[in-house]
Order: C-alpha cells, then structure tokens, then sequence
C-alpha cells in the first residue's frame, strides 16, 4: 500500500508549502524547479518499460528490438491521431491518464472492474480540477493545439462552472466508498488513508503556484509511488543502494529522453511563442504516455 512513502511524501508537500509561502517564488525559480524535478524523476520513471516487459515475460523470449519496435510503433499511430485529429487525442490522453493517475494513487481493492472503474472515475475528476482551476493555462496549450475557433470566454465561463462540480463530486464519491468501505478496501484505516491522502493533495493544488503544484504531483508524487511499485516487483531493496540500481536501470533510456527535452528547452529560448512550446511539450508527454500505461498496468495487475 506504501503508506510510509505516500505520508512522507505529504509531509515533502507541506514543506514545499511552507517554503512557497515564506519566499514567494518567482516564475522563472519555479519552471526552474519543475525542469529539474522532471529530469530527476519524471523521466527516469517512464524509462524502465522495458526492463518492466522483460520482468513480465521471463518465460518467453522477446528481444528488445520486437519491444522497441511495438514501443515505437504504438507512439507513431497515436502520434499521427494528434496530427489529424487533436481533439480525439486529447480525449483519449484524459481516460488513459484519468486510469494511470487513479491506479497510482488509489489505496484500495484493484481485484475487480468496480475498483478500477472507481479509481479511473476519481482520477478523471482529479484532471478535470486541476485543468478547470488552471483554465487560463490549458486553454493556451488546447486552443493552439486543436485551432479551435471557440471563444476562450466561452471554456473559462464553462471551466468555472466544472471547477466546483469536480470537488464536489470528489467529496461525494469518498462518502460513497466510506459508505461501501468494506468492498472497496481491505480495513477502514486504507479508507482513511485515502481521504486523507486526497483531501492534502487537492489542498496543495488549490493554493500553491500551477508549476510547483505539477512539479510536485507528477515529479515527486506520481513518480516515486511508479518507482516504488517497480522496485518492490524486481525485488529490489528498499534502502539507498536499491533506488540507486533502480535510477541506473533507467539510464539509457532516460538519457534519450533528456536528449529530447533539452532540444525542445532549447527551442523554447529560440522562440516567442511559449504557449506552442509548451504544445509541444503537452504532446510529446501524451505520446509518450500511451505505450507507458500499456506497460505499467501490466505490472501492477499482473498475478
């Protein structure tokens, strides 16, 4: 259930809080932080996917270059779905990341198709706050991306609406697990855990700056919870020298990843358009996220 690593983990929010509150950073401290995070961590966690295969299928014989190829393969098709079809893309990143996040997050029973459609739903609610509360900024990335002709006026008046609907159908759906505890957990402390747990990071999304908040929730939060559950299926210990194995293995690919970023970090200096930087950005994250979901949900399901 990794319930020391999740409270440490909120304990890390609350500092970051109380750091924020007392310095007030500034714009370019935060994307700075953020960068740094990703590199570290939001990386390095998509690139044990094939290290996460070979763990699965020890009893058959797949050579890299069929997983790569398959790898390469499913990014390219979904690739060319955002190219020609943005808005359908961009739905199908908001289910697969709505099941990701929620499967990462979640404390309870995963055994049966309520408890994924349970923690799918809270994780759709989940993105749906974050963008409704960030509107301003989601519309920069979604607007260029799908050359909407729709007034922006338009989606805030929309997001403002959804932005309070969303925590109070967050609020809702934990009354209906406290209800029905006993099917959707192993005993009520994990409910309790899981309030709690959502209860913080809702809090910290609400009052701390939009690149801390991401930085903090996909870098530290996401990340390290995908970490620890990979560690724990190689068998790898818990202690320093185990999460340092677990960063080498993620190595190569990291390293081809960091390529990327820099090139695209790069061109964001080169240009003025910063909304379509981080376009690009948003899109080579979602590219990514499909065959990495495909992989990971393997590994937590799996036995």
């Amino acid at each position: 259930m990794q319930i020391k690593l999740r409270i440490y983990l909120l304990l890390f929010a609350f500092m970051l809080f109380v750091f924020d509150y007392l310095l007030s950073l500034n714009i370019s401290t935060q994307i700075s932080f953020l960068v740094l995070v990703l590199i570290l961590f939001g990386v390095p966690h998509g690139a044990l996917d094939l290290y996460i295969d070979q763990h699965l299928n020890e009893s058959v014989t797949t050579s890299h270059k069929a997983f790569l190829f398959k790898y390469i393969l499913n990014i390219f098709a979904y690739s060319l779905i955002w190219y020609f079809f943005p808005i359908i893309a961009l739905c199908i990143f908001i289910v697969i990341t709505a099941f990701h996040f929620g499967e990462v997050d979640w404390i309870g029973k995963t055994s049966g198709l309520i408890h994924k459609v349970a923690y799918t739903f809270i994780g759709f609610l989940w993105i749906l706050f974050l963008l409704s509360k960030n509107v301003q900024f989601a519309l920069d990335i979604f607007l260029k991306m799908g050359k909407s002709s729709v007034s922006s006026n338009y989606l805030i008046e929309i997001a403002h609406k959804i932005y309070p609907i969303s925590l109070w159908f967050l609020a809702f759906v934990y009354i209906l697990l406290f209800i029905f505890s006993k099917y959707f957990f192993y005993n009520r402390a994990h409910y309790f855990y899981s309030f709690l747990q959502q209860t913080i990071l809702v809090g910290f999304a609400l009052y701390m700056p939009l690149w801390i908040c991401f930085a903090f929730y996909f870098g530290f939060w996401h990340s390290l919870l995908s970490f620890d559950k990979i560690r724990v299926a190689f068998n790898i210990s818990n202690d320093f020298k185990g999460w340092k194995s677990l960063l080498i293995k993620a190595m190569p690919f990291s390293i081809m990843a960091w390529f990327g970023f820099s090139y695209i970090t790069f061109l964001s200096y080169k240009s003025s358009d910063t909304s379509g930087i981080f376009t690009l950005l948003f899109i080579t994250l979602a590219v990514l996220a499909l065959p990495h979901l495909q992989v990971f949900t393997k590994l937590r399901f799996k036995g």
